[in-house]
């Protein structure tokens, strides 16, 4: 059997090449490599998020070594998630969503999302759920 193509996880628009930083985004950039800036104050010392991650995402490639090429940045609200669910953000992934369920509970029934990769998972989920 031949193998299975790898599922596209990127959208095109997503890859968008970031410009390169302002000579003010450049200077913050050498504060927080060589630690006089905390890169967890960016978001409350800029007041723009995505320019927060974009910077964190500069400084963190260049004291690394390594590139965050493959992982979007552009495309997503970075203010949405401010205080919520993720600190110090770089950048974003997609992850499929598959659907469980019915899921009977207290009389009523719902349906279950459930973000995953993981093959046959949401599978064998509805299927515990059927029993």
């Amino acid at each position: 059997a031949s193998p299975k193509a790898a599922p596209k996880v990127f959208e095109e628009k997503a890859m968008i090449e970031t410009p390169p930083p302002t000579e003010e985004d450049e200077e913050i950039i050498k504060a927080v490599v060589a630690g006089t800036i905390p890169s967890y104050s960016l978001e409350s010392k800029l007041g723009d998020c995505k320019r927060a991650a974009s910077i964190r995402r500069e400084a963190l490639q260049r004291v690394t070594g390594k590139s965050l090429e493959g992982l979007p940045l552009e495309g997503f609200d970075y203010e949405s998630i401010l205080g919520q669910c993720c600190e110090m953000p770089v950048g974003y992934i997609t992850i499929p969503v598959g659907i469980a369920g019915p899921l009977m509970l207290d009389g009523r029934e719902f349906s279950v999302p459930m973000a995953t990769t993981e093959g046959c998972l949401v599978a064998s989920t509805n299927r515990g759920l059927q029993s």
